[in-house]
């Protein structure tokens, strides 16, 4: 099968460097456009304070300051994560990959697939953690989400394995 349009779902993570280089060795061989893409997870954002809406202990300027700061760490994500994405357009431009990125905010698997879909993706490429039992349970796997919802072929990268 030949993969003519390549959407690389990329996080933040240790292995996205291990990743974006299977990518670009993939779509240069297939001679594909390539989409960056990262989602900023809304989850990230509530870091500020996890006490809002309980009304438990939250002064009246604090409450109307935490929407200022959730918008100034979403504007600093947002900054951090075009900088990254357009790091690794270079690289892909410097081996004549068309490239284009994007990003967005919300679920990381969910929002991969329905890009996959409008830009008409014929693979995803997505990096794997490789957590395990409760840590899989109670953080989820975009990996697995877009495995088993994607509109396309997915191919997922393994991150490098700890040496022990």
């Amino acid at each position: 099968m030949t993969y003519h349009k390549i959407l690389a779902a990329i996080d933040r993570s240790p292995q996205s460097d291990f990743v974006i280089e299977q990518v670009l060795d993939l779509a240069e061989k297939e001679k594909a456009e390539l989409m960056l893409f990262h989602a900023i997870q809304v989850e990230a954002l509530a870091e500020i304070s996890p006490m809002v809406g309980t009304g438990m202990g939250l002064s009246p300027s604090l409450g109307r300051e935490i929407p200022e700061l959730q918008r100034q760490r979403l504007d600093g994500q947002v900054q951090h994560t075009k900088e990254i994405l357009q790091e690794y357009a270079s690289m892909a431009m410097a081996r004549n990959i068309p490239t284009i990125c994007h990003h967005s905010v919300g679920d990381p698997g969910v929002v991969s697939c329905e890009l996959a879909r409008s830009w008409g993706a014929n693979l995803i490429v997505v990096g794997r953690r490789g957590r395990k039992g409760m840590t899989e349970l109670l953080l989820g796997s975009v990996s697995n989400y877009i495995t088993h919802h994607a509109p396309c072929s997915v191919l997922i990268v393994q991150g490098a394995l700890p040496v022990t």
